[in-house]
């Protein structure tokens, strides 16, 4: 999972939306705060009578495979999270999206973002080796290589292993969660969705963005819209073209 090339998504408005018209583009995010501004406004977005944005779609796929976390997203949500992913350490972000397969999936982004941010909280050890054909056994495998003399110990008694019966009862005293990769820790600090607002993530994420990028994100700059424009209607296009006529959209929860 590597967004280190932002990721393009489609932008809607509610208002709109509500009064039965589907209008929404295509752009590659992170940009901007003025840049995302122009491009809502250059494309009739945004209106002082329809003003909420909604994410309608993205080009490549839903990250982290979970629709529902952004039913209710907003654009300028959706450019603190680029700005996020693009920074993440795409390994990083493979923990975290088996983390929400194991556990609970995040409510909305809001949620999503802060356990990004507290990746390095999720304790995950990946099997070095998959000799058995189920999690609990070669969580079985994993222990027995990690605790030789015990494993010698039962080798010499004669007594014939149950793998499967043996790693599901060491995962449930040892406190980790298995995947079919490997297991999490689940004795460690685990991370809070709800550790920070939605204006501290903004502040946390885009001083970091600045910090990496060298400049002012949020700064107010000159646009080269009608080049933006022309490429994003380009792909609005190229998407629009490979919908069917109905014109829905699969992470549209309304």
């Amino acid at each position: 999972m590597d967004y280190s090339n932002g990721i393009t998504v489609f932008i809607g408005n509610e208002g709109f939306y509500a009064e039965g018209e589907l209008r929404d583009r295509a752009i590659t995010l992170p940009v901007s705060g003025s840049e995302l501004q122009g491009f809502l406004e250059g494309n009739g977005l945004v209106t002082p009578m329809h003003e909420e944005t909604y994410i309608a779609d993205f080009l490549d796929g839903v990250p982290f495979d979970h629709p529902e976390i952004f039913a209710h997203a907003t654009a300028e949500q959706m450019n603190i999270l680029a700005q996020q992913l693009k920074m993440a350490d795409p390994d990083d972000l493979d923990k975290v999206e088996e983390w929400i397969d194991s556990f609970h999936t995040p409510k909305n982004i809001t949620q999503l973002m802060n356990l990004i941010e507290q990746a390095d909280l999720i304790e995950k050890v990946d099997f070095e080796y998959k000799d058995g054909d189920t999690p609990e056994e070669n969580y079985a495998f994993y222990v027995l290589d990690e605790n030789p003399k015990l494993k010698e110990s039962i080798e010499a008694a004669g007594i014939a292993i149950d793998y499967k019966r043996t790693g599901y009862d060491r995962s449930i005293i040892d406190e980790v969660t298995l995947t079919d990769s490997g297991f999490f820790v689940d004795s460690g600090e685990a991370p809070n969705l709800n550790m920070y607002s939605l204006d501290e993530l903004k502040e946390l994420i885009g001083e970091e963005y600045d910090r990496q990028n060298d400049k002012g994100f949020f700064e107010e700059e000159q646009v080269g819209l009608s080049d933006l424009m022309g490429t994003l209607r380009d792909a609005a296009e190229h998407k629009h073209d490979t919908r069917d006529n109905t014109h829905s959209h699969d992470i549209d929860a309304r």
